[in-house]
């Protein structure tokens, strides 16, 4: 009977805690489920959004690749039709990717694109758009070279110039200081061209331990013979 008792004794005293309890498990439970299953579904979103872009960016590979080949076969009724596609992927990946490297690979694609077309301002338009968008300072550096470079080819060499000046090229110092004697070659500055090309050949070495990169000394050398 004690025994009995007892453990009507416990029943009750499970049942109390439950009653005020009870919801609170409850909705600790749901909560709990709720946030191991929605962060599958994030995973699994983000891995589809992942796949998706990269199957874009493939195809938009594929197709830069057949503009090319159009323009060397010189067929302009493909051409046409491949560069819309090439076009139509690039700002769909624009579109719907933009915060990822994905959408930021494709404005790349589409500014070289724009220079091979003539198309200058669309190019700088494309790049400054991947410069904003991109995560990677690395990528980032690469970017504002090649914007410096675009702005040179269209004659804006001072903007050009602050371009490369405006950040700090890191690994890159060798290439910015290539686009820099690059930059005042055109501009016939070849002194300060050949003074550039041998700064961007000895930090070459210094990053390789070795010999710098074949093309500073074509370049630095082709001034020598030149001004001789």
């Amino acid at each position: 009977m004690d025994v009995y008792t007892t453990e009507e004794q416990q029943i009750e005293v499970i049942r109390k805690w439950w009653k005020a309890n009870g919801n609170s498990v409850l909705i600790g439970i749901v909560v709990a489920i709720s946030l191991v299953l929605g962060w599958q579904l994030w995973k699994q979103n983000n891995q589809a959004r992942g796949e998706g872009a990269a199957a874009l960016y493939t195809q938009m590979i594929e197709s830069a690749g057949l503009v090319q080949q159009d323009r060397l076969e010189k067929k302009a009724d493909e051409l046409e039709g491949h560069l819309a596609t090439f076009k139509h992927l690039g700002g769909q990946l624009k579109e719907d990717f933009a915060n990822t490297e994905y959408g930021v690979f494709a404005a790349m694609l589409l500014a070289r694109e724009a220079l091979f077309s003539k198309q200058p301002d669309e190019a700088i338009a494309e790049l400054k758009w991947a410069q904003e968008k991109t995560r990677s300072e690395g990528i980032r550096l690469i970017v504002n070279l090649r914007l410096a470079r675009v702005l040179a080819a269209k004659g804006d060499f001072d903007a050009a110039l602050k371009q490369l000046d405006a950040v700090q090229p890191g690994a890159q110092a060798d290439a910015y200081e290539e686009v820099r004697g690059d930059i005042y070659l055109q501009q016939g500055k070849r002194d300060d061209a050949r003074a550039a090309y041998q700064k961007a050949m000895t930090l070459s070495e210094e990053k390789s331990s070795g010999s710098p990169r074949p093309i500073l000394k074509i370049k630095h050398d082709n001034l020598l013979v030149a001004d001789k």
